[in-house]
């Protein structure tokens, strides 16, 4: 395999990220508090009505440009049910501390991110979690994700394939996209849901 061969692939990747983003970057604040909105009456709805009682589940603090989950966060909270957000690791793992509203957040030294303060947990709190909420830049029809490129959660997903948690990855509506949108790898690591600002899709 010739070098720009095996390149190939990732340069695809770079060029869609950067386009998506793009994107992101152009959306009015009004119309993306809008959506944070929509998102969480979405998630919510589908968490406490299609999936039996749920109790506890990991999600994560977005970043300027992502659809916004702080609104989420908040009324997840509020409906009684434990959240826990990530924490860049070395090695590109993640541990896992406990959200409260109002709970401090630090820029993360290892990626740009904000990251809760508060003691860290590992994954055996996967054990008694039913959904956990991961970002994407898109994510195809058969539930495969273009993430932001830093590897956490290929390398972090393969490690609860164990546990009964559910994975489902935030997107804008137009950002759920036809299969062979962007290339994917070995190592991609299939969602089982998708939520976006007005729709779940369930990968089959």
């Amino acid at each position: 395999m010739t070098a720009n061969a095996a390149t190939g692939p990732e340069v695809e990747k770079k060029a869609v990220r950067t386009k998506i983003r793009a994107a992101r970057q152009q959306m009015a604040e009004e119309q993306r508090e809008d959506h944070g909105k929509q998102l969480a009456a979405t998630v919510l709805g589908y968490l406490t009505s299609s999936t039996g009682i749920v109790r506890k589940v990991a999600a994560y603090c977005s970043s300027p440009g992502e659809p916004d989950t702080s609104i989420l966060l908040d009324a997840l909270v509020n409906e009684g049910i434990e959240v826990y957000l990530p924490i860049c690791e070395p090695d590109f793992a993640l541990s896992w501390a406990a959200y409260t509203p109002g709970i401090e957040f630090l820029p993360s030294k290892l990626a740009p991110v904000l990251e809760p303060v508060g003691p860290r947990f590992g994954n055996e709190i996967f054990d008694d979690i039913n959904t956990v909420i991961i970002p994407a830049l898109a994510i195809d029809a058969q539930g495969l994700r273009l993430g932001q490129g830093g590897g956490y959660y290929d390398r972090f997903l393969p490690l609860i394939d164990d546990s009964p948690v559910r994975v489902a990855a935030v997107v804008y509506d137009e950002e759920f996209v036809s299969e062979g949108s962007f290339p994917v790898a070995e190592h991609d690591q299939p969602v089982d849901l998708v939520f976006t600002p007005t729709q779940v899709h369930q990968i089959p």
